[in-house]
């Protein structure tokens, strides 16, 4: 049982700590890991307020522990780094998607050892999980295009808490040129679905932390992402991936995004970048690479 889910799920190396553990060797073939899985979520949002206060923190020491002499974060760092946040003043303007799932122990694990394998304690390939875990490459690569939502994501609110299924339906004519329907993109909010156990038995009663899958096993999950989000649970809040230069988004156009985990021998690191497709397909705006080779933010080891 592990608890090391951050607010994107794997930014607190939930990944990197539990694949170790699968490296030294101790987890036997019929271990259950808690958390099983967690897949990182991510969605537009549009919010002044969280790009002015991640613009404010350039003011701030780079290093706080040298005191107020210290030289400031500067405005590239302040603006390449993702924040924690309570999103309030903030519209997360279309449905979030996934953009990839770690699961432990290591898949690759099952496919190594045999019955006979197990039983056999001087066997060669008693140790088949932990070399698997030695070839296991935690970088991961999202592209993700979030098409035109006439709503503008009015049922996922700041983009923390439940999806509002009540919001009644409207009927949105989208007519090129008409004013008062473009959007402006901020950054975009990190979120993630994590199924804690997944019990065979069906027989318990379903809770609000619990759901049950297509195939009728009974799954306790965890999740901040809007479109599963668990009631009354205040533990983590949304990852804010600023954007340097807010993008404009005009009725009718797609927002894509390109997120990057990314890892050397000593760290990890996000990197990001959007761009604006218009309804012809043309590119209405683009962003930079932020934070490329984790030289303003990044996690150490």
């Amino acid at each position: 049982v592990s608890e090391l889910l951050g607010s994107f799920g794997d930014n607190e190396l939930s990944p990197e700590c539990l694949d170790g553990v699968q490296r030294c060797g101790i987890l036997k073939e019929n271990c259950v890991s808690i958390p099983q899985n967690y897949t990182a979520f991510i969605a537009p949002v549009s919010s002044s307020r969280l790009y002015t206060e991640a613009r404010c923190q350039s003011s701030f020491p780079a290093h706080p522990e040298e005191g107020p002499a210290a030289p400031a974060s500067g405005m590239q760092r302040a603006l390449e780094t993702p924040y924690v946040v309570r999103s309030h003043a903030a519209s997360q303007t279309h449905p979030e998607i996934a953009c990839w799932t770690f699961s432990h122990p290591h898949p690759s694990k099952s496919d190594t050892m045999t019955r006979m394998d197990i039983e056999d304690n001087t066997s060669n390939k008693t140790n088949a999980s932990a070399e698997a875990a030695m070839k296991i490459n935690n970088d991961r690569h999202a592209h993700i295009s979030f098409r035109c939502d006439p709503m503008l994501g009015a049922s996922a609110g700041c983009g923390y808490g439940a999806l509002n299924t009540e919001m009644p339906s409207v009927d949105v004519k989208v007519k090129e040129g008409c004013e008062g329907t473009n959007v402006t993109i901020h950054g975009f909010l990190g979120s993630f679905h994590s199924v804690l156990y997944e019990s065979p038995s069906v027989e318990s009663k379903v809770g609000k932390m619990k759901q049950k899958s297509s195939d009728g096993k009974r799954l306790s999950v965890i999740s901040i992402a809007p479109n599963s989000f668990s009631i009354g649970m205040f533990s983590w809040f949304p990852l804010y991936f600023p954007l340097k230069q807010p993008l404009c988004a005009p009725e009718g156009s797609t927002v894509n995004c390109s997120v990057w985990r990314r890892s050397d021998d000593a760290r990890v690191w996000y990197e990001w970048c959007a761009e604006v497709i218009d309804n012809n397909g043309d590119i209405w705006s683009t962003s930079s690479i932020h934070n490329p080779g984790g030289r303003s933010y990044h996690v150490r080891l």
